[in-house]
Formats: C-alpha cells, sequence, structure tokens
C-alpha cells in the first residue's frame, strides 16, 4: 500500500512543546467523507473518472484516500486543518519537482467542495509499494535515496513555509530531546535493548557543537518510514509531501533511521554529498543527532509501529546496550 494507515505520529503522548501538549491522537475525520461522497464528488466534477471503480480507504493523520481504478487515488482532506497541507502538496509536487525522477503521487485533476464535503479535494498518481515502518528498506537502497532526497534539496527562498516542528534552529530541539531521552531511559528497554543514556547525550552534545548549516533547503520534512515505500527492501518512492518546509538539510537525511539500518543511512548521505558538492562539515553530527531525537520521541508514543521504529533507529544509531 502506499498510504500510512495512522501516519508517524498517530498516537502522541502528551510531552511539552511550547507550553501545549502533543496531540493525544488522531483528529475525527470529517463525517461526510465514505466512499459514496466520493463517488458522488467524481461523477458531478470530474465525469472522466466516472468509469474508475473505487477501492480501498487509507486514512492517515490529515488525509484519507480511496484507491481510484488501478493507477490513481482520491485524496481528501480529513479535518480543516489539513486543507493547506493539501494545498502544499499540490503545490510542491508540481512547481518543484520538474527534475525529480524518483516516484512520488502526481496530482492528476482538482476537486472543489460539494456533496456535504466542505473542502478541496484531489485526485492523484497511486505510488506502489509497502511503507517502510513494516517492510524496513535494506542498506542497498541507501544510494537510491541520497540521490531522491539531493533532487528534493533545492535551495529555499525566504519566504518558503516553516514547519514547526522541523524548521528549527538546532539547539531550539534540546529540551524535547532531553525530556524524551529522560523518559525513554527511566521506561526500560524494548525487546531485550536498553538505551545507552551517556552514549546518548554524547551524541547529542555532538550535534550541538557541530557547525550550524550555512542555507535552508526546500525538505520533504516528514520522510520517516510511514513516507518512504519499499519493493521488497529497494527504495519505491516518497508520499505525503503535506509537510514540505524549509530545514536544515540534515532533517531529511535523519529521518532515514526509521527505515534502514545504518549502513544505509551512511550510503544515502554519500550519495547525497556527491549528488550536491554540498560542503558541510557538520552534516553527518547533524543527522545522527536529529535521528536520535525523533527515535527517542517516538519511543514514548502509544503505537506499537512507531515504537518499532524508534527502537530499530536506536539501535542503528548505537546508542542501545543488550537488557
Amino acid at each position: 500500500m502506499s498510504e500510512a494507515s495512522a501516519g508517524a505520529d498517530a498516537v502522541a503522548t502528551v510531552m511539552p512543546r511550547g507550553g501545549a501538549p502533543l496531540d493525544t491522537g488522531p483528529p475525527a475525520a470529517h463525517p461526510a467523507i465514505s466512499e459514496t461522497t466520493a463517488r458522488a464528488l467524481l461523477d458531478s466534477q470530474l465525469p472522466q473518472f466516472a468509469d474508475q471503480e473505487l477501492g480501498e480507504r487509507f486514512d492517515g493523520w490529515d488525509m484519507a484516500m480511496f484507491r481510484l481504478g488501478g493507477a490513481l487515488g482520491v485524496r481528501l482532506p480529513r479535518v480543516e486543518s489539513a486543507v493547506d497541507s493539501l494545498e502544499r502538496e499540490v503545490r510542491c509536487t508540481t512547481e518543484l519537482a520538474h527534475d525529480w525522477t524518483f516516484a512520488y503521487p502526481h496530482v492528476i485533476a482538482r476537486g472543489e467542495p460539494g456533496e456535504g464535503y466542505p473542502w478541496p479535494w484531489a485526485v492523484v498518481t497511486w505510488v506502489p509499494g509497502d511503507t517502510a515502518d513494516a517492510h524496513p528498506l535494506g542498506a542497498s537502497a541507501g544510494q537510491h535515496v541520497g540521490r531522491a532526497i539531493a533532487q528534493i534539496h533545492a535551495p529555499a527562498p525566504g519566504d518558503a513555509w516553516h514547519n514547526p516542528e522541523q524548521s528549527l534552529p538546532f539547539a531550539g530541539r534540546t529540551a524535547e530531546t532531553m525530556w524524551a531521552l529522560g523518559r525513554v531511559e527511566a521506561g526500560g528497554g524494548h525487546e531485550g535493548r536498553l538505551l545507552d543514556a551517556p552514549a546518548a547525550r554524547a551524541m547529542w552534545d555532538a550535534g550541538l557543537a557541530a557547525h550550524e548549516p550555512a542555507e535552508q533547503v526546500w525538505s520533504h520534512a516528514d520522510l520517516h518510514g510511514s513516507n518512504l515505500l519499499s519493493d521488497r527492501g529497494e527504495f519505491a518512492g516518497i508520499i505525503d509531501w503535506g509537510k514540505m518546509a524549509a530545514c536544515d538539510r540534515a532533517v531529511d537525511l535523519a529521518f532515514l533511521y526509521t527505515a534502514m539500518p545504518q549502513a544505509g543511512v551512511l550510503q544515502a548521505i554519500e550519495a547525497y554529498r556527491e549528488a550536491t558538492g554540498v560542503i558541510d562539515p557538520g552534516l553527518e553530527a547533524r543527522v545522527d543527532a536529529i535521528a536520535l531525537q525523533k527515535c527517542l520521541l517516538w519511543a514514548n508514543l502509544g503505537r506499537p509501529l512507531n515504537v518499532a521504529m524508534a527502537w530499530r533507529g536506536l539501535a542503528a544509531l548505537g546508542v542501545t546496550v543488550a537488557a
């Protein structure tokens, strides 16, 4: 399948961020979203798809998606706050993707509110594959993913979108990271592994000491295993572009620890450096530290798939020990 059933942040625990708790679960979808509504929207607005059969429904945090025929999908914001995410997906995958050679959902047509559904929606190409949260990529996929990220990372203008979780100065991540580290350390391990807290703190300190990036680049900004697609361990594409924003180039590379072994991440970074020619002496240290932060946070979530991704990443980073 090519849409995560609930997204990587689908069940969150309460944690401090700007003084407010994070969401504790995915929001309820608009009640109008159904196969009947999707069919009516297509038939009334995009009759060229009238002969395409609607198939299985998939729900992420922001979007609901129905299969449409064998090669398309109908993508509908589940909640009002996701309408901007859809607009971002449409703009980024049409305006920035001219030179992308990897598989991603192409917007085929746009729809307007109707049939009791209140927001814009879209028809997109369906990208086949399994999500890498449940079907991790092999190390050999690293070079292909690295080149794909290099294509995404065009220089971002000053008015590029800001992602509140990822478009951050590095030091701005410290309080949340230390909170999550303390929780994981106190909470014990996972499947025979414990957190090596001193090693984790040393990794974070190395990230803090690393050179800051000279620029921000257009980034997927949510490139965890639920949005990377795998075909029997090989890289099959990238989905879910609604959080794209200007970020440190280390962000997208850091997410790879949730989807592949360390050898694959290292290959991805090597291929990325070759493709971009970037001179960034702090890149690897920031990649490791941002990956550490994401894994520590996800280890505190209530969704088993998130926890499995988290501990897979922590082991790949070398900050776990046998229980």
